[in-house]
């Protein structure tokens, strides 16, 4: 066996990688003949090993993972604690499988390569996932692009080594290092003051939006199983090789490269999510097209027959973040806002509620809008509320709501989150009468 020049997550980290070990064990063993079959962000959730289709081999397999990464153990150590099980269970060398649709073919199982493949992957992903930056955009808001230099590094990576994005760029999230097989490439955050410095250097250069770059395509790819269709994303630079993401991969292309972004954004502490995605909306090359990718999803969506979809569609102010604690003892899990087909659109089209239906298309656009922050003292829910024209539309936000579904990859979700259950229209004088709503705070408004 070669030896491995792998460091240990141990060393990396000065410490056991607790978050590192909890995104594998978080994990659900997961049996396909081909890696593919699950795409996206989906593998955060999924464990998978190509044509390792016995349940038990794969949840045995990762609990070794698991052990190894608890234990610090290196691929050699970790190769001699699951090989032998492996061979006991019949799954090694060349062999026939019978694939899903009864043809029999000959497959490579377990081997050298493939317990390294299937060690370096997992661990690296871990490890990456619980190294990943969050946040912090007001501090460090660009990030330089670092490659390892060697032989080894494609060119279409190597040609990035020096290039200085803006984090807060959805698209350079959807693009960013460790989103192809083998990347070795990272990212170093940079203050304002050192992107500056940098920039003005020779060989350094700074992208503040490179959204016009940045495209999702389909790839074809020919499995064992068949033929997939996978996302990837798309980077093309001027005078620069063109860059892509690997299909299949972890963080491979999405559809919609803001949705990543707040998935993140419900993961960290609400005021932390709220201040940047804020900052991230601002732009309007950004809102433009997230508001778009959002106004097609609502426009596909069958009222009747929802599927049991979401999609994320902004996310509550800091502003009201700071003041629901503060006024109303409300401490939110996330400040991300969801719009659900079935708790938000089914709802709003069975109860016949009065509004414009442009207006919820635009739910994107329209949450960044001035507002303001009412509390509904019949239902004790905060209600956002939009002056459009005399009329006012009237938005419920059930806060810290458990919320089950398939986001824009078709993964299977079950969270914590805010969900909007509905929108209405109605004066501007009736939510001043009487004891229903009290008033609580305003964003970029001359009201109160």
């Amino acid at each position: 066996m070669a030896k491995s020049n792998a460091v240990t997550l141990e060393g990396l980290f000065g410490r056991r990688p607790d978050e590192a070990i909890k995104y594998l064990q978080d994990k659900k063993p997961t049996a396909q003949i081909d890696y593919l079959q699950v795409q996206g962000r989906a593998h955060d959730h999924a464990f998978v090993i190509a044509k390792m289709t016995d349940m038990d081999m794969n949840a045995k397999v990762q609990q070794s993972l698991i052990d190894a990464m608890d234990k610090s153990l290196s691929f050699e150590e970790w190769q001699a604690s699951i090989e032998p099980y492996l061979k006991e269970k019949g799954w090694w060398g060349r062999q026939e499988q019978i694939m899903p649709d009864g043809s029999v073919k000959s497959v490579q199982l377990g081997s050298d390569h493939r317990l390294k493949t299937i060690y370096d992957t997992n661990v690296n992903q871990a490890y990456h996932k619980a190294r990943e930056h969050h946040g912090d955009y007001d501090i460090y808001p660009y990030a330089m692009w670092m490659s390892r230099g060697d032989n080894r590094v494609r060119p279409s990576h190597q040609a990035l080594d020096g290039q200085i994005f803006k984090r807060s760029d959805p698209y350079y999230q959807s693009i960013k290092p460790r989103k192809s097989w083998g990347c070795r490439c990272d990212e170093i955050l940079l203050t304002s003051e050192q992107a500056g410095e940098y920039g003005a250097q020779d060989g350094y250069t700074t992208h503040e939006d490179i959204s016009e770059y940045v495209s999702t395509e389909q790839m074809i790819i020919q499995g064992s199983n068949g033929s997939y269709t996978a996302p990837v994303n798309v980077m093309r630079l001027p005078n620069m090789p063109v860059y892509r993401t690997d299909p299949g991969w972890i963080h491979a292309g999405d559809t919609l490269p803001m949705q990543p972004m707040l998935d993140k954004a419900a993961q960290v502490p609400p005021m932390l999510g709220a201040n940047s995605m804020q900052a991230v909306l601002a732009r309007e090359s950004v809102l433009g097209r997230f508001n778009e990718d959002v106004k097609k999803w609502v426009a596909s969506v069958d009222p009747t027959r929802p599927r049991g979809e979401f999609r994320h569609v902004g996310a509550i102010r800091p502003e009201f973040v700071q003041t629901l604690a503060e006024q109303k003892g409300l401490e939110l899990e996330s400040a991300v806002v969801t719009l659900h087909d079935r708790v938000s659109l089914q709802h709003l089209d069975r109860a016949h509620k009065r509004h414009d239906p442009e207006w919820v298309e635009n739910i994107a656009r329209n949450l960044t809008a001035k507002h303001d922050l009412y509390w509904d003292n019949i239902t004790h829910a905060p209600v956002l509320v939009f002056d459009t024209a005399d009329i006012s539309y009237k938005l419920i936000i059930k806060l810290n709501e458990r919320i089950k579904g398939r986001d824009v990859v078709d993964a299977k979700q079950n969270y914590i989150g805010n969900v909007i259950r509905t929108i209405t229209l109605d004066t501007a004088s009736n939510l001043e009468k009487g004891s229903n709503y009290t008033w609580i705070a305003t964003v970029n408004s001359s009201k109160k």
